[in-house]
């Protein structure tokens, strides 16, 4: 796939700022400093200040990291005793499966498998030692996902909600029916089922999930396996559906939990790309919870384990053909006949068509993207310019970022392949060619100096933004992930008093010719993409 940057409209915008988390004039964040006019001296201190705030920060993660290393080590240890005590009892399969519990999961991915319904009694009339040694397994997990959950709380206290989000994910991985971990994540146990208020509203009127219809009313399946389908209050063929719902103004509309998609390609195309926005939406919520929550919802969403209501729901627009994509946003410009997809703040809708010419993979990548401006700009009421001034690099950076978002055949989430075509030439910007802009400049750049340029300018700067997404995601274990997110929260609020008062080093408290030298060094160490044969 060819490294193209996309078009980013200048009405990129953002709602809205949480009001609850607007400071009062005295308490307010600190404005912008006029360099000019401060003392050495006074700077020096300012600079001093900044990175001791930044130790501290760095010091509260790493001793809260610390007490993880040590429930950890004390967990593995007790589970190695249950293992070797299976060994000793011939059970041998037993303790291999008991082992591979000690080792801490490694993506947050992972979450997305946790299963739906809850866990099942042990089985009656096992042999003594097997009983004893899976009800003091049970017991174990049960006590560390109770320490572990215990451990998050207090990375949200301490302004460390990624931590917290990766706490919460082992917490399910022990106890999968722990109630506060279930609760901030959405879901409500019915009987013997974990789902969520959505399905419950679905369920109540006798609808259920279909893979290829969506939710349909359970009566319904099989006249629709059958060719039938319902449209315009009566049934008819499916062809003749297809002929009415060609006709944009006919088209197909699939409603998710967070999602209206309409289309008039096909309702199996609808139905695929709003699962597919359903799961990025679920991992996206999480990853970036402090762009959507001020550190008081969030100390409240993991004391109380209840998730808040959703809003509207996002509107996305998919069109069977590119013509029909153009026509459609001509208003836009002509530009748009070059592009794959756009997201439009003045009408808070994600414009999309099928492309024949690309791969399904490819098509996923520009609805992440487009859908990652979507849920940035919607996270508040009304809109406003954004990266204007400067800054612009991170609106396309993190975009370009979420290309890389994956789901595996086992339901497993990724994001940040190093393979992938994004993040493959970030790292040859730096590696090969070693032509990256220093970032004090880079982040200076507003949104018409970051867009001009011919095109192999403009793959440069989206090749840099899309690695410094990834350094800020991932650089020694996200040391910088709720920092880049803090900076993400200002460079999007509407907010004077906010917005463009704090540079990237004032947030992170590290020099920019500090952060220069470690983003080199990071894709350096980075191995090299591998091409697929």
């Amino acid at each position: 796939m060819p490294v193209v940057p996309r078009i980013s409209r200048s009405t990129i915008r953002r709602e809205e700022p949480r009001t609850d988390s607007i400071p009062g004039p005295l308490t307010g964040w600190r404005s912008r400093l006029n360099w000019h006019a401060l003392s050495g001296a006074f700077v020096i201190g300012f600079l001093l200040s900044s990175i001791v705030v930044a130790a501290g920060a760095a010091a509260r993660l790493a001793s809260l990291q610390q007490l993880y290393q040590k429930y950890q080590s004390q967990f593995a240890s007790e589970l190695e005793a249950v293992a070797v005590t299976c060994n000793q009892s011939k059970l041998d399969a037993l303790a291999t499966e008991i082992r591979q519990l000690k080792s801490p999961s490694e993506t947050l991915g992972d979450i997305e498998k946790i299963p739906t319904h809850t866990q099942p009694p042990l089985l009656a009339n096992l042999p003594a030692p097997e009983n004893a040694a899976r009800v003091r397994v049970h017991k174990l997990q049960t006590d560390f996902a109770v320490s572990l959950y215990g451990l998050a709380r207090k990375a949200i206290k301490e302004q460390h909600p990624s931590l917290a989000f990766r706490l919460v994910h082992e917490v399910l991985r022990h106890n999968p029916d722990h109630a506060q971990a279930r609760g901030l994540l959405g879901f409500q146990r019915v009987k013997e089922e974990w789902t969520t208020p959505f399905a419950i509203a679905m369920n109540r009127q006798k609808k259920v999930w279909h893979q290829d219809y969506g939710w349909i009313s359970s009566e319904n399946i099989a006249r629709y396996n059958n060719g039938e389908r319902f449209c315009h209050g009566k049934w008819m063929t499916a062809e003749r559906e297809e002929t009415i719902r060609s006709d944009f103004k006919d088209a197909w509309e699939v409603d998710t939990e967070h999602f209206h998609v309409r289309t008039n390609y096909s309702l199996q195309k609808g139905v695929h790309l709003a699962a597919a926005v359903e799961i990025f939406h679920r991992y996206f919520m999480r990853e970036f919870a402090a762009f959507f929550k001020t550190p008081q919802q969030l100390d409240k969403l993991f004391a109380s384990g209840t998730a808040a209501k959703d809003g509207d729901l996002y509107e996305i627009y998919h069109f069977r053909l590119q013509q029909e994509f153009v026509d459609w946003l001509k208003k836009e410009g002509p530009l748009v006949s070059q592009i794959n997809g756009l997201y439009l703040p003045s009408d808070r809708r994600a414009y999309f068509f099928h492309n024949p010419k690309i791969t399904d993979e490819e098509s996923l990548q520009t609805l992440y993207h487009e859908v990652t401006h979507q849920l940035l700009s919607e996270s508040t009421v009304h809109t406003v310019p954004v990266g204007h001034s400067r800054d612009f690099w991170v609106v396309e950076g993190i975009a370009c970022y979420f290309e890389s978002f994956h789901v595996s055949e086992d339901g497993t989430v990724s994001v940040g392949n190093i393979n992938h075509p994004r993040i493959a030439a970030a790292r040859n910007q730096v590696v090969v060619t070693q032509d990256q802009e220093p970032l004090a400049r880079f982040t200076a750049s507003g949104m018409l100096i970051f867009q001009k340029g011919n095109t192999p300018t403009l793959q440069k700067r989206y090749a840099q933004a899309t690695g410094l997404a990834h350094f800020f995601m991932h650089y020694q274990d996200g040391v910088y992930r709720d920092e880049f997110i803090e900076y993400l929260t200002r460079v999007y609020t509407p907010d004077q008093r906010i917005r463009g008062t704090k540079t990237l080093e004032d947030i992170i408290g590290v020099p920019f010719a500090t952060l220069d030298t470690q983003y080199a060094a990071y894709f350096k160490e980075m191995p090299a993409p591998v091409t697929a044969p």
